[in-house]
């Protein structure tokens, strides 16, 4: 994980962590973060989702794989889902459990026990971090079994993600969201090819071909936008699947390399940093503030700016919430020590 570390990692964990993926979490982050306000604040989105919702969630399932890639070592399945156990199913059972609770109670729901408890255990409570959780288990197992052969992983991986695109939408979620799983298997896959050879990758792109790429990019939302194509990844509904495919290769190359070449920016990669926590709270805190915003005659009134301030009431709210739990809860985040 540390041999690609550019002039963007610079905290005292710089073996441990890379710099400019904390960065682009935490840029994902806010993306998540500001869909979240709009939903709430709004009841309704002014920016169209596809243009930038679906990008953020994918590029976490990205990262992750690009993170599952060790040049030095061989892969070591046991070691990795210690990892998930640790980091990702551990918070995931305990901040699903002390939020179901309140999130019943300001959303007016019936309190049924018995339901609560079935929605966690069956990965209900949290779509995406469920998601992500099977979809590394998958992967990882799959990196075992082939021994970490492109020539397999790739085929499986893209197998997994046209069964995600054939499995029929319910009005219920599969088991532990295994659609959406299947489908982050392939996303895991282009993460972890790109770090297996970022070397020939990135060399060879220069700053006039991220701009070509940003360009391009910006051409397939133009088109998207224009045209109403859904790449909504939950539920499945994307009603073009070359064009998606498309947008999510571009769109990675161009912020993966754009980010590796841009400072750091502390305050984006402390966010990048502790991304589990924000995302288990981005959807209470954007919740309350934006109903305490329209009871306090504080709703929207056509300026977007007012939506950009409620935002950042939300983002530094999360913030510290985030933090006193880092601080003095780390062990509900699978840490042992403060970071």
């Amino acid at each position: 994980m540390g041999r690609y570390i550019n002039n963007n990692t610079t905290s005292i964990n710089s073996l441990k962590r890379i710099g400019w993926i904390d960065n682009l979490r935490g840029f994902c982050m806010l993306a998540i973060l500001l869909d979240h306000t709009e939903s709430y604040y709004l009841d309704y989105h002014i920016i169209n989702q596809n243009l930038y919702l679906t990008d953020a969630l994918v590029f976490f399932f990205i990262l992750s794989g690009y993170l599952m890639y060790k040049s030095q070592q061989q892969f070591c399945i046991a070691h990795k889902m210690k990892s998930i156990g640790r980091s990702l199913l551990m918070p995931y059972f305990i901040f699903t459990s002390l939020l179901a609770l309140p999130k019943a109670i300001v959303h007016g729901a019936s309190i049924d026990i018995l339901n609560i408890f079935q929605s966690i255990i069956m990965g209900k409570a949290s779509w995406f971090v469920a998601a992500l959780i099977v979809a590394e288990i998958l992967f990882s197992i799959s990196l075992w079994i082939t021994h970490e052969k492109d020539r397999y992983i790739l085929p499986i991986c893209t197998i997994a993600f046209g069964i995600s695109g054939w499995l029929p939408q319910t009005t219920d979620c599969y088991f532990w969201q295994l659609d959406n799983s299947l489908q982050a298997m392939f996303f895991c896959c282009i993460g972890y090819i790109i770090h297996k050879h970022e070397q020939s990758i990135y060399k060879k792109i220069k700053t006039s071909q991220i701009i070509l790429l940003l360009i391009l990019w910006i051409t397939i939302k133009i088109y998207v936008d224009r045209t109403y194509v859904i790449m909504t990844i939950w539920r499945i509904n994307i009603t073009n699947y070359p064009l998606f495919i498309l947008n999510i290769l571009i769109g990675t190359l161009a912020t993966t390399t754009l980010f590796k070449k841009i400072p750091s920016c502390k305050w984006l990669e402390w966010t990048g940093r502790h991304c589990i926590v924000y995302y288990f709270l981005c959807g209470g805190i954007p919740f309350c503030i934006g109903k305490i915003c329209n009871h306090l005659h504080l709703s929207y009134s056509g300026n977007y700016l007012s939506v950009v301030g409620v935002f950042l009431i939300v983002y530094l709210y999360t913030t510290l919430v985030t933090w006193f739990i880092y601080r003095y809860l780390p062990f509900i985040t699978g840490q042992k020590r403060v970071t």
